[in-house]
């Protein structure tokens, strides 16, 4: 495609998504619950205890837990942040075995969400746990 078209176009959706922003009469096509409107937001500290660390299956499945939930999910590692909704921004943690990692969430769900997905993040072999219902009996 043509890059003028394409900067003509961003240009176009940018200056909508102001006038939207600026006309509060616009109505709003998320409804927020009464508890995501509070802005309390759940944390707990969690050490990881699997072997390989925070790796990419464990995470994954962290990832596609969280997802179900309508919440917002943060996982941080000492001053770095990342969306616990994301398998490639949790693998930018590299968080190995022994590392705390502390877990946010703030939502409608967040008081069910924080007790599922610290217990995932604190679960020893997740990925072990997963494969031994896989695995060939006999």
């Amino acid at each position: 495609m043509n890059e003028r078209f394409l900067d003509a176009r961003v240009g176009e959706t940018a200056r909508a998504a102001e006038a939207v922003a600026r006309d509060s009469s616009f109505p709003l096509l998320v409804q927020q619950s009464p508890d995501a409107m509070s802005g309390e937001t759940l944390r707990r500290k969690v050490i990881v205890k699997d072997p390989q660390g925070f790796h990419m299956r464990p995470l994954t499945v962290f990832a596609q837990r969280a997802g179900q939930f309508l919440c917002n999910v943060t996982v941080a590692k000492e001053s770095q942040r990342v969306n616990g909704k994301s398998p490639l921004e949790l693998m930018l943690l590299a968080a190995e075995q022994g590392t705390e990692l502390e877990l946010e969430v703030s939502g409608q769900d967040a008081q069910q969400a924080i007790d599922e997905l610290a217990e995932l993040l604190a679960a020893p072999g997740l990925e072990e746990a997963d494969n031994s219902s896989l695995s060939p009996k006999g």
